[in-house]
């Protein structure tokens, strides 16, 4: 019998096919980021503890599949970006199966799903790339703190943003930031830089921050990986990318889940 992690994770790998096939039908560019890419590395599939998958797309095709997959998905899916659902939390889209009900930990109950995340270039010269970054961080800082969000530990914006969070939790902040402006304002921002232009580019949303901005040289264009059976584009500079984020990569630390499922 199979246990709840092995069950959400037919269920995201279902999705995950299904988002590969409408971007190969495309000629949509994607690849899998974070615990998904090091899961493809290391296990050729789910990390045994993952509960979800993670992928980034190239500005342009990411646009693009946000504008296609609503008529393209099944019908037990359903694509969720804070331009057509106005009580979505999340700057970044997420293709969900709707029968599928979750717990997610500070998010309460959803369903099962993958995230997909813009990759946005950045400016070439260091200053105004840092300069780009604080503006980023700026508006996800007002986002966690109208949410509530938790932020990962870690370097100093980062640990700059967990203090801010502890300090203004407690406040009406509600009344003073709207949500909807400061994704508005994240997607600007991120708009104006084409990773084809840029030397650094990548997922500046993404749980790592500025660790998952990286050379754009490391994407590559045609790796792909194994990953449960099935081959998924990845990025090239595979060891250069996950050890940036994770340090000894191989080594395997468990962390908890973000999900409990609720029915299947």
């Amino acid at each position: 019998m199979k246990t709840d992690i092995q069950k959400l994770h037919d269920v995201n790998l279902a999705l995950a096919k299904e988002f590969v096939h409408i971007c190969d039908d495309n000629g949509l560019t994607y690849y899998m980021l974070g615990g998904t890419m090091l899961g493809a590395v290391r296990h050729k599939g789910f990390i045994p503890w993952d509960d979800d998958m993670d992928f980034g797309m190239p500005r342009k095709d990411y646009e693009s599949f946000l504008a296609i997959a609503p008529r393209l998905i099944s019908d037990n899916l359903d694509l969720l970006h804070y331009k057509t659902h106005p009580d979505y939390r999340y700057y970044i889209a997420r293709l969900q199966n709707k029968y599928t009900k979750v717990m997610e930990i500070g998010n309460g109950e959803t369903c099962a799903s993958i995230d997909i995340f813009p990759l946005d270039g950045s400016p070439n010269n260091r200053i105004l790339r840092y300069l780009f970054y604080f503006r980023v961080t700026y508006h996800r800082l007002m986002l966690a703190l109208y949410y509530g969000m938790d932020v990962r530990k870690g370097k100093i914006i980062e640990r700059m943003m967990r203090i801010l969070i502890s300090k203004f939790s407690k406040l009406s902040v509600r009344k003073i930031i709207n949500p909807f402006t400061h994704k508005q304002k994240i997607d600007k921002i991120l708009s104006i830089y084409d990773m084809k232009d840029s030397q650094w580019s990548g997922n500046i949303m993404g749980t790592y921050q500025i660790r998952e901005m990286i050379p754009t040289a490391w994407y590559g264009d045609k790796s792909f990986f194994c990953f449960e059976g099935i081959d998924i584009r990845g990025i090239e500079k595979y060891n250069n990318y996950l050890t940036r984020l994770y340090g000894d990569y191989m080594q395997e630390k468990k962390r908890a889940v973000h999900y409990k499922i609720i029915d299947i």
